[in-house]
């Protein structure tokens, strides 16, 4: 159903239909959506099956792990068809992002940009049993990130102080860095996750 959902949003965003398709369209949507209410998940929401942060990372697959992800959750319809994996301490991906996702012509919007690198830079604390909130995530824009290319994404711890952890990133595009992020992470408080 998300991988359905996903089309059904690049179809809406560059659809050139008539009025009378749309409207179709839309009572269809709208049917869709009063089928769907009609039973919902109750509690606190939550990207994945995190549960104790510190509990570990067993299958080592951030897809796995966090399948409601608006970034690279398999159930979450919002998510962009993103894909991550482990390599040792690292964490690699691909995406290939369509005009759902656009900015300036022909780019990817520096706001999807810097959500994804927030998603990556913080699946490589969780895959080394250090999960932790994003403190500050600084992005540097090289070049464009082309739309309806595959981008390749990289990321990896680079120290840590106290309860502060670091990781570096990039994305890259035809063999170029299109994009770098430096992110400082602060390992979980129980007591916040309790409180929620």
């Amino acid at each position: 159903m998300a991988v359905a959902a996903r089309r059904l949003l690049n179809a809406v965003r560059v659809t050139a239909v008539g009025d009378d398709i749309a409207s179709e369209a839309t009572e269809l949507l709208e049917q869709a959506a009063e089928l769907l209410e009609a039973e919902q998940m109750e509690g606190l929401h939550r990207q994945g099956v995190m549960g104790d942060l510190e509990a570990g990372f067993e299958s080592r697959d951030p897809m796995q792990f966090f399948p409601y992800s608006p970034i690279i959750g398999r159930l979450n319809p919002a998510a962009p068809p993103a894909e991550f994996w482990v390599e040792g301490v690292e964490v690699h991906g691909r995406m290939n992002l369509s005009a759902v996702y656009a900015g300036p012509p022909g780019m990817v919007h520096g706001g999807i940009i810097a959500m994804v690198f927030d998603e990556l830079l913080g699946v490589v604390n969780v895959v080394n049993d250090k999960g932790g909130y994003t403190g500050t995530l600084e992005v540097v824009y090289q070049r464009p990130t082309p739309l309806l290319k595959e981008i390749t994404l990289r990321a990896w711890p680079s120290g840590s102080e106290g309860r502060k952890l670091f990781v570096s990133g990039e994305m890259v595009s035809d063999g170029v860095v299109t994009a770098s992020a430096e992110g400082i992470f602060v390992r979980a408080n129980r007591l916040l996750i309790d409180d929620l």
